[in-house]
C-alpha cells in the first residue's frame, strides 16, 4: 500500500497566509479627510505646486450659532502659535461658511482683529490692509469658502467663493492676517487651539 497522504492543517495555512498579507501590505493608509460640523476639509492644500498639510480644524461659534469651519495648512506643520505666524513657507487657511454674514460685518471683524493684534503698522501696511478689507463686497452664503494662501516672496492670495480677488504682497501683511487666528487676541481662543491640533 502507498503512503497515506497527509491532510493539511488548515489553521496553519490560514495563519501563514494572514502573516504574508500583513508583511506585504502597506504600512499605513492615507488619513481620511477631516470632518467637523458636517463639513469635510481636505488633508492637503496645493500651494505653488507643493502640498501643505492640514494641521487642525476649528469651529467658529457665536453663542449657539455655528458661523464657519476652518482649517490651517502648512508645508511643515507646527502647533506653536508664533511659529505659525512667523513661518515663511507655503501655508494657508480654508474657511467654509455655515452662516450668512454681511460684507460690513466681515470688514469690521477683520479690521478690528488686525488692529488689536498688530497695533504698530506702517502707512504702507495700512494701505495693503485696506486693499484686503475692500475685497469683502458680498454677503457670505452657506457653503461659501474663503481660501487664503501664502507664497514666500509673492504674498497672500485671496479666493472668495471660487473667485480670486487678488494677491496682497509682503510678509508683514501675512503675519498681520495670521494673527487674527493665532495672535494674542484671536477671533476665538477655543478655535485657535483646534486649528493648532491641540484640542
Amino acid at each position: 500500500m502507498g503512503k497515506r497522504r497527509a491532510t493539511p492543517n488548515w489553521r496553519t495555512v490560514i495563519v501563514a497566509a494572514l502573516c504574508t498579507f500583513l508583511l506585504t501590505a502597506p504600512a499605513s493608509t492615507p488619513a481620511q479627510a477631516a470632518e467637523l460640523a458636517g463639513v469635510t476639509l481636505p488633508d492637503f492644500l496645493k500651494i505653488d505646486g507643493r502640498d501643505a498639510s492640514l494641521v487642525g480644524v476649528g469651529l467658529r461659534k457665536v453663542f449657539v450659532v455655528k458661523v464657519y469651519v476652518c482649517g490651517l495648512y502648512m508645508e511643515s506643520p507646527t502647533n506653536v502659535p508664533v511659529e505659525v505666524i512667523e513661518a515663511d513657507m507655503p501655508k494657508g487657511m480654508i474657511i467654509h461658511f455655515l452662516y450668512k454674514l454681511s460684507p460690513e460685518k466681515l470688514r469690521k471683524e477683520y479690521r478690528n482683529k488686525i488692529e488689536e493684534n498688530s497695533p504698530e503698522r506702517s502707512d504702507d501696511l495700512n494701505r495693503r490692509i485696506d486693499e484686503f478689507i475692500d475685497m469683502f463686497t458680498d454677503p457670505t452664503q452657506k457653503g461659501d469658502e474663503f481660501i487664503y494662501t501664502y507664497i514666500p516672496g509673492d504674498g497672500v492670495t485671496v479666493s472668495i467663493a471660487g473667485e480670486i480677488k487678488g494677491t496682497i504682497p509682503g510678509d508683514d501683511f501675512m503675519k498681520s492676517l495670521f494673527k487674527v487666528w493665532f495672535g494674542e487676541k484671536p477671533f476665538d481662543k477655543k478655535m485657535k487651539k483646534e486649528l493648532l491640533g491641540l484640542k
